[in-house]
């Protein structure tokens, strides 16, 4: 998966009910393509891709009673140089933990804050090269 290496919004997502709709819509407004990725157990995950490049995910919220309430937004991934270190940091300052760390194997470890105002973004650290 391309990650806007070298830069601090690294990666985004789109959260709808309907992520075919989603995705739909963006290939035919912005002419992008789609590559699809088996995630194992996880399911699939679809990328919507512009000229070869992947640029955002698509996370369907339809059907998963964990996401009836999430409305539809973009989400934005940050680089840090440690995900724990960093959320310790946000709950500290009032900040709070939505979805805690998680580990995604080849890709890297995440988790969902939310800032003291309610803006959330994930805290991204992606997996050292071997």
């Amino acid at each position: 998966m391309a990650l806007a290496v070298g830069s601090t919004f690294i990666w985004h997502e789109i959260y709808v009910p309907d992520g075919t709709r989603a995705v739909e819509f963006y290939t035919s407004v912005l002419g992008w393509t789609t590559q699809v990725i088996d995630m194992g157990p996880g399911g699939t995950y679809t990328m919507l891709v512009n000229n070869g490049t992947p640029v955002c995910g698509v996370s369907p919220t339809g059907g998963k009673p964990e996401l009836a309430n999430v409305p539809p937004h973009w989400s934005t991934y940050i680089a840090v140089d440690d995900v724990d270190a960093r959320l310790a940091k946000c709950t500290e300052l009032g900040g709070k933990v939505i979805v805690p760390p998680m580990d995604i194997p080849t890709i890297g470890r995440m988790a969902l804050i939310q800032d003291p105002q309610g803006a959330t973004f994930w805290l991204f650290k992606g997996m050292e090269p071997v």
